[in-house]
């Protein structure tokens, strides 16, 4: 996986961006912690429903994730920016620790509910301060490349902690997986904590909250690359969130499908992301990045529609492999121009593409089920991705009607 730029001699490739010490210890710790994101989801899936026997307990999950990226990106993206973004994820990786083991000490359903509430809010910080760290550890020039290799550790957490989480709790019992996730948060926080990380640009004049939280908003009106790049990732967030809240009925109702058939189908929307983050950066040695993330929501949209519409699940499982890349390249893409805004105000742009991910999947878990029992499955998702479509059709209208929206995008290639 190599990047040539114009002003490049020599390639961009993942073993250099893996040598830089600082870069690949964050990696290894963000890929620890990931899986043991899964591994939670797991137990407390298992966990709620063995308690309440509801699959709406259960789906209560998704929407208690998904309030606090609705309601603190923008601004636990203010503190990210004023606080050491280093001790920012060291002290929530410490609190997630200390957080998770409080589940095995008690049994009411409200508590393990208030606890993962506040392992969200958490997370709220430490998404935006991690992101907004890659830039000061590599080259602009390898962004996309340590962003790809973010996305393929995102995947593999995907693919391999929910096997793993199961594979504990049958084997030693649930408590014990909520003892080995604790551990993926603590090992990280100890790793990071030894990390020789720069400290971020600090505006020397002290601002209210409010004034700060209004500079960051600032950037996006101002900017159009920002703006559209965090329109691209709502429309992807959307077909992602709609496929897990309908993907399983369409399969098995609509298709005929077993529980096996939707895991194939999820296996190889996986699949397709790991290409797209592998491709993307290839890609990109000749595409401008707003471009080719408008080509990735183009790609999304249309595989959303082939999905809904297919009869076979052939067709479905190509579909799912191109759903999969598409997301992966507006989110590789976009993630990349996004932390090429000024240091000093990332972590606000930063978490704001939070509130737009968790808008999108608070909307998507609470209206699906309902316009999908009113409308039908199928015409819910063909909606999703002809509203991806549009949206993506309208921002390559505007990159390729004016040039001048995305100059500055690739700063390298100019």
């Amino acid at each position: 996986m190599r990047i040539y730029t114009a002003n490049q001699t020599a390639p961009v490739n993942i073993w250099t961006v893996l040598s830089k010490p600082a870069f690949s210890v964050l990696w290894l710790s963000e890929t620890i912690s990931l899986i043991g994101d899964r591994i939670l989801m797991i137990a407390l899936i298992n966990m709620v429903y063995e308690w309440s026997g509801s699959a709406a307990a259960v789906s209560t999950l998704s929407l208690i994730k998904a309030v606090p990226a609705l309601a603190l990106g923008t601004v636990a993206g203010v503190f990210v920016d004023r606080w050491s973004r280093k001790w920012v994820m060291v002290f929530a990786n410490l609190a997630q620790f200390a957080l998770v083991l409080v589940i095995p000490w008690t049994s009411s359903l409200g508590v393990v509910f208030g606890v993962y509430f506040i392992l969200s809010v958490v997370s709220q910080f430490f998404i935006p301060a991690r992101s907004a760290t890659i830039p000061q550890l590599v080259p602009h020039s390898a962004l996309m490349v340590a962003n790809s290799l973010f996305a393929v550790a995102f995947v593999g957490a995907i693919a391999i902690g929910p096997a793993v989480g199961g594979w504990i709790i049958d084997r030693y019992g649930m408590d014990t997986a909520y003892w080995v996730d604790a551990l993926t948060f603590l090992v990280p926080a100890i790793a990071v904590s030894f990390l020789s990380i720069p400290r971020q640009t600090v505006s020397l004049e002290r601002h209210s909250l409010g004034s700060d939280w209004r500079e960051g908003i600032a950037v996006v009106r101002e900017r159009a690359d920002v703006r559209f790049s965090l329109v691209l990732i709502g429309a992807v967030a959307l077909l992602i969130a709609s496929l897990s809240a309908l993907g399983v009925i369409l399969v098995r109702e609509n298709l005929g499908g077993s529980a096996g058939d939707f895991g194939l189908v999820m296996s190889l929307t996986g699949a397709g992301m790991v290409s797209g983050a592998i491709l993307t950066p290839i890609l990109a040695k000749s595409m401008e990045r707003l471009l080719l993330a408008g080509c990735g929501a183009l790609l999304g949209g249309a595989a959303m529609l082939g999905l809904a519409l297919s009869n076979q699940m052939a067709g479905v499982l190509v579909a799912g492999f191109g759903l999969g890349f598409g997301v992966v390249s507006v989110q590789v893409n976009g993630q990349t121009i996004l932390q090429q805004t000024p240091d000093r105000l990332r972590g606000r742009v930063l978490g704001l593409s939070q509130t737009v991910m968790g808008s999108v999947t608070f909307a998507a878990a609470g209206l699906a089920g309902g316009l999908a029992g009113w409308l039908g499955v199928r015409e819910v998702l063909i909606g999703v991705g002809a509203a991806s479509l549009i949206i993506s059709l309208g921002v390559l209208f505007r990159i390729l009607s004016e040039k001048s929206l995305y100059t500055g995008v690739n700063h390298e290639n100019h």
